[in-house]
């Protein structure tokens, strides 16, 4: 299995507009429902069924499907779990520095198919997914900045 985390701060470098928690919330909401604009990796997506309190979706992520489940608990934490495809569970979490920074943290815990634990094949592949995912959570920052940017007619 393989383990990774990576935090931002949201609103790092004074870049404008300001996000807040509930900016941030509505974005990986819509990432959940539509994730193409914010994981360039993901090329296709169907939701399969809604229910109160999340989804299940299948998505097309480096030309394999992987079905997820996907739970929300308000303005905290979107969690992924893989039915199908690469096994595993996938969070996007809300939360506040010591010093009140809004944070966004991607963390993945993923088994690699066929490769043994340690190996060089899992680090391998460890290694693309922790780029992978850290360009995620830039992008997501990135495009729910400009959600807000397209709802304020700018």
């Amino acid at each position: 299995m393989i383990e990774a985390s990576r935090t931002l701060s949201v609103n790092d470098g004074g870049q404008l507009p300001h996000l807040s928690l509930d900016d941030m919330w509505e974005g990986l909401l819509e990432k959940a429902r539509n994730p193409i604009p914010y994981v360039k990796a993901i090329s296709d997506c169907t939701i399969i069924e809604k229910f109160d309190g999340g989804l299940v979706r299948e998505v097309a992520l480096h030309g394999e499907v992987a079905r997820e489940l996907v739970t929300f608990y308000p303005k905290q934490l979107v969690h992924f779990v893989r039915m199908r495809g690469i096994p595993g569970t996938i969070d996007n979490e809300l939360s506040r520095s010591d010093d009140g920074d809004l944070l966004l943290t991607f963390r993945f815990r993923l088994v690699v198919p066929g490769a043994e634990a340690g190996s060089d094949q899992e680090r391998k592949f460890a290694d693309a997914m922790v780029e992978d995912y850290l360009d995620a959570v830039r992008t997501t920052i990135a495009a729910c900045r400009d959600r807000l940017l397209a709802r304020a007619g700018q």
